[in-house]
């Protein structure tokens, strides 16, 4: 292995560092169109083409094929997935037929703008089933997505749903700011007669308990977001195997791409195959590793089992990427999340690659 060069076609990796790259399920990204275009946000909304949606027929085969390589997992997200209604009730049903767990999808509650809307939406999934809830996001990121809409998405859904299924997520370095935000959509709850109770981690509502949790936001390396937007985390080469998402939490030696790690096959609107847990899905082209709008899950599982940077991702993730590629890790630098430090190791080798070498 030449030193600063990442070379992806084939598994040369010494045994010891060997790990199987086994993707947990699969991650539609069915649209990327979002109305809250938040700051920390890591879509590029200004190099993606407006309206590009992953054909419907294109996700059900999807589903079909990695159920036969015993996947048996999906999660919907996005962009924002609300806005493609159809998808995700003919995505979620088919995959019941096919017993596979659907994942709790994301939303803004924009598509709490238009109640009938809203509400023929939820009526549609209740019918088929659905049960899995909402993982609700709320913070001042979202400056289309008023409290209020928040509130009256929630007061919707629970005559379909049990709220003991969602939860509400708060990305902010200051988690005072978030509890306020918070506050707002349960006074605008209370206003409407839908009794609710705001806790440190949860949100009591006549309908159930939601539960709610706090994280700062990672930083989209590709974007000039002020420093003082985030907390930065330090890299420990030595500690191994730590699973950690706190806050300050070094990032360590840990296999995200591995059985045990949060990798999944993260399909674009396009088809494009990213094997990534998501956070970074957008700003790491090289790890892009098939299409399924064209290829069979099944080949491109094949490929990616012999691409030897996802196999040092899989064995201690970024941190074992950088060893690999003959660079040594800054003491010094520090990052927003794991993601972070993979982008840079690849940004870094990208400079010492020559064109022949960056293929798959």
């Amino acid at each position: 292995m030449k030193s600063g060069a990442l070379n992806n076609t084939s598994s040369t990796l010494p045994q010891k560092n060997k790990a199987e790259y086994k993707p947990k399920g699969v991650a539609f990204a069915p649209t990327y169109d979002c109305p809250a275009r938040c700051d920390h946000c890591n879509i590029p909304f200004d190099t993606i083409p407006p309206g590009l949606r992953l054909p419907i027929d294109t996700a059900l085969r999807i589903l079909d094929e990695a159920k036969e390589v015993g996947i048996h997992s999906f999660q919907i997200a996005g962009g924002e997935p609300t806005l493609y209604e159809d998808f995700m009730v003919e995505v979620i049903a088919h995959g019941k037929k096919l017993s596979m767990k659907a994942h709790r999808p994301p939303t803004n509650c924009y598509i709490a703008k238009d109640t009938s809307r809203m509400r023929r939406f939820f009526s549609r999934l209740a019918d088929i089933g659905f049960a899995a809830g909402f993982r609700i996001s709320c913070d001042r990121f979202h400056k289309a997505i008023a409290p209020e809409l928040i509130a009256d998405f929630i007061i919707n859904s629970s005559d379909f749903f049990k709220l003991d299924r969602f939860s509400i997520g708060c990305c902010d370095i200051n988690e005072a700011r978030s509890i306020e935000r918070l506050g707002e959509v349960v006074s605008h709850m209370n206003e409407n007669g839908f009794r609710a109770t705001l806790h440190s981690n949860k949100l009591e509502t006549e309908h159930g308990t939601i539960k709610i949790g706090f994280w700062a936001p990672t930083r989209p390396t590709w974007k000039n977001v002020p420093d003082d937007e985030f907390i930065f985390r330090s890299v420990d080469p030595c500690l191994s195997a730590v699973k950690s998402f706190e806050k300050t939490a070094p990032i360590s030696r840990f296999g995200c791409l591995g059985p045990e790690g949060v990798g999944y096959l993260w399909i674009e609107p396009d088809g494009s195959v990213r094997a990534c847990c998501g956070n970074a899905n957008i700003f790491i082209d090289e790890l892009k590793i098939g299409n399924a709008a064209h290829e069979n899950i099944k080949d491109i599982l094949k490929k990616a089992m012999m691409n030897e940077m996802l196999s040092a991702l899989a064995s201690g993730g970024p941190i074992e990427l950088a060893e690999m590629s003959g660079f040594d890790l800054d003491a010094g630098c520090k990052y927003t999340h794991r993601c972070e430090l993979c982008f840079d190791v690849f940004r870094k080798a990208e400079k010492n690659i020559k064109p022949d070498e960056k293929k798959l």
